[in-house]
């Protein structure tokens, strides 16, 4: 790609628990992930960490861009991006970017697609929350993060974890925990050494779908 040969963009490598961008700072530079695993996350007044996304390399570049929104808006971030593992990225000048996309109506297409698909999990999250109905959600986030492994559907290990999974609905890791409780019951998941493996993907749907509501 042409905008990685520009003689601004550089290489940046952060290690495990740096901030890649930070909440609260003025956005001078986006990074596109190459390697590694991030996550974007924000802190509320009380202290609590809320994840919002977990960031991987992509073949999709807008996907792979750490901060693309915050151009379109104040230019001050909102949310922490936080490198999970060691990570390496191109530091792209935030000017040198929008003069390389201004014209490019692909690539303005798709920052616009990830606006609405924050946008919508945003409104998702936040209605679960209000109206308690944080264990729909936890059944959406499980099938949204599946994938096929030696003949199992199993649950991406970046949301398997408890404790991360409470960062992402914004509830505490006990409640979570019962709601796993729960569908360790029902027959519908276990844990295993490859994380949460999903048995029953039709009743979990049932629960995401809100036609089948979870007690706990």
């Amino acid at each position: 790609m042409d905008l990685l040969k520009h003689p601004d963009v550089t290489i940046s490598e952060f290690k495990k628990g740096d901030y890649i961008i930070r909440q609260g700072e003025k956005v001078e530079f986006l990074y596109l992930l190459v390697s590694g695993t991030c996550h974007r996350s924000i802190i509320t007044e009380k202290g609590d960490e809320i994840i919002f996304a977990i960031r991987k390399p992509s073949e999709n570049f807008i996907q792979s861009l750490l901060g693309v929104l915050i151009l379109y808006s104040n230019g001050i971030s909102v949310s922490n991006f936080i490198a999970d593992t060691k990570c390496r990225c191109y530091r792209i000048p935030k000017q040198t970017f929008l003069d390389y996309v201004q014209d490019k109506t692909n690539l303005l297409n798709q920052i616009i697609g990830l606006a609405v698909h924050e946008s919508r999990e945003l409104a998702s999250s936040f209605q679960a929350r209000q109206e308690g109905k944080v264990s729909k959600r936890f059944c959406e986030l499980l099938l949204n993060n599946t994938q096929q492994k030696q003949g199992k559907l199993v649950v991406s290990k970046d949301y398997s974890n408890l404790t991360k999974i409470s960062k992402f609905l914004g509830i505490h890791r006990v409640t979570v925990a019962k709601i796993v409780k729960v569908l360790k019951e029902k027959g519908v998941i276990i844990k295993d050494e490859n994380g949460i493996v999903i048995l029953d993907e039709d009743k979990l749907l049932s629960f995401a779908r809100a036609e089948k509501v979870i007690e706990y």
